[in-house]
């Protein structure tokens, strides 16, 4: 005899991927061997150095994990140094109406914060430049360096520098909101213009330093930021 069909219907249709991904746990370890792996030769050690310094709350909020983050600012692979970097800003979450670690560990990023540098603030630049860090990531970070306007005006106006560095320098500017930065950047936007209105009257005349015409866009965009928020 045939057998009797089944009342019962599967649906075949698969079901949606979730949006994100459970995270998965990270086993313990020893602080110090997280950290000897972060700073390894090796960039597979240095991404499980890093998952493993962050796999906690605990973790995160220890001083050996705010000085290594901040140290490695620098890291050679942009990728991890983008994960890096976000791990920092992370600290100055708001969650609601509150930050989402206390002011003793925000206090102890804003101190290795203090130690940055140019090299540092180019690091980060790269980034912003290249797309790896959402500009809100990044500024959380410049809002809190003492010298974050400075650093940043001078590389604006570094021709030694590469265009799209000091572009990105120009526009961090805007972001963050240095108005001490705004007199330095007219400055620099009214040379450029009068280059450019001279160049239209004389059009033989060669232009020295042509290139530094492309940062206009971004010249004029940061002052309007600047403008509108005095």
């Amino acid at each position: 005899m045939p057998r009797p069909r089944s009342r019962v219907r599967y649906n075949l249709t698969p079901a949606p991927l979730r949006a994100s991904l459970t995270p998965r746990a990270v086993p313990s370890v020893e602080p110090w061997t997280a950290g000897e792996m972060f700073v390894s030769p090796h960039i597979e050690e240095r991404r499980r150095g890093l998952a493993l310094l962050c796999g906690s709350e605990a973790a995160r909020q220890s001083a050996l994990t705010l000085h290594l983050l901040a140290t490695r600012v620098e890291e050679p692979d942009r990728a991890l140094r983008a994960q890096i970097v976000q791990a920092l800003a992370d600290y100055f979450e708001v969650r609601g109406r509150e930050y989402r670690y206390p002011a003793e560990v925000r206090a102890a990023v804003v101190a290795q914060l203090r130690r940055f540098g140019q090299a540092q603030v180019v690091a980060m630049l790269e980034l912003h430049q290249t797309g790896l860090a959402h500009p809100e990531t990044l500024r959380r970070l410049f809002e809190r360096l003492p010298g974050g306007s400075a650093a940043l005006t001078r590389l604006a106006g570094d021709r030694g520098a590469a265009l799209p560095l000091r572009a990105a320098a120009i526009d961090m500017i805007g972001r963050v909101g240095y108005t001490d930065a705004g007199p330095v950047l007219e400055g620099l936007a009214g040379r450029l213009e009068g280059r450019r209105a001279g160049q239209m009257t004389m059009l033989f005349a060669p232009s020295d330093w042509p290139d530094d015409q492309a940062l206009l866009p971004a010249l004029k965009q940061t002052l309007r930021r600047l403008t509108e928020d005095q």
